[in-house]
């Protein structure tokens, strides 16, 4: 697996691990979902309650994430890919497509997550199907052929209030979509030109954002350690709707492993 693994990121710009995280871990995020913000997938009624701004819900920190962020394959896999053992989670929350309608959040446009010319921004983030994602139910979708071309690269980019658009021009004929299942685990490169399409379903699409990356320094581990105990979420993400609030518990009740404990920077590697 490991040398596809890595094969594929290089060639493609992104890789899926089928069945990577256990069904019954994806259904207690879904349920963390419901308890937290209100949103139950099977409750058309609570839809609505996902902002129109950005369908990404803000529970980030529930015990439920930290169940899947310490999975011992999770680890196996990004210390493939970066070629080392001692990283971090992110601290990523989830989103919810419901069905596209007047009032709801739009697709994500295709887009870059960072300028891809900039050498040091480079990430691997990963993507878990808390639901099946069949055509046209709002999935993932991307163009491989530019990420494999950077002399098509944009120079320049577009500022808005909320920062920059790293949006570049492709053909529609390039775009591909990737079908997930529950607890398939989809990890792309930074430097790959990716995006969602419509959900046409007539039910939601849900996923939970994670990452692993390489851990930092005693300063920045204090850091991630103050912000577990305010129950904030990281400051550059505080912008989307929901996530300038708490989600806050204490580390006993995140049940950590010995792992769980390092990816979160309680222990030192």
């Amino acid at each position: 697996m490991a040398v596809d693994l890595v094969n594929d990121l290089r060639q493609d710009g992104f890789t899926v691990v089928p069945r990577a995280v256990p069904p019954e871990r994806c259904a207690a995020v879904v349920d963390a979902i419901g308890s937290v913000c209100g949103v139950r997938l099977d409750d058309p009624q609570t839809w609505d309650r996902i902002s129109a701004r950005c369908d990404q819900v803000p529970v980030w920190n529930h015990p439920s994430q930290w169940a899947i962020r310490q999975l011992p394959l999770l680890h196996d896999v990004w210390s493939t890919i970066w070629g080392r053992d001692d990283l971090w989670s992110d601290l990523n929350s989830c989103r919810v497509t419901p069905p596209s309608g007047p009032g709801r959040a739009d697709p994500l446009p295709i887009h870059f997550d960072v300028d891809p010319r900039e050498p040091n921004e480079q990430w691997f983030p990963g993507v878990v199907a808390l639901t099946d994602a069949p055509a046209g139910h709002g999935r993932f979708r991307c163009v491989p052929s530019l990420f494999r071309d950077p002399t098509r690269w944009p120079a320049t980019w577009t500022d808005t209030p909320h920062g920059t658009e790293y949006q570049p021009p492709y053909e529609d004929d390039e775009v591909i979509e990737v079908p997930l299942q529950v607890g398939d685990l989809l990890i792309l490169d930074s430097h790959l030109p990716h995006g969602t399409v419509p959900n046409e379903a007539a039910t939601p699409r849900a996923v939970f954002y994670v990452q692993l990356h390489p851990a930092g320094t005693d300063d920045e581990r204090r850091e991630r350690l103050r912000e577990q105990e305010s129950g904030r979420c990281p400051a550059w993400w505080r912008w989307k709707p929901g996530h300038d609030g708490i989600d806050r518990y204490d580390l006993d009740d995140l049940g950590l492993t010995a792992l769980g404990r390092r990816l979160l920077g309680v222990d030192p590697w």
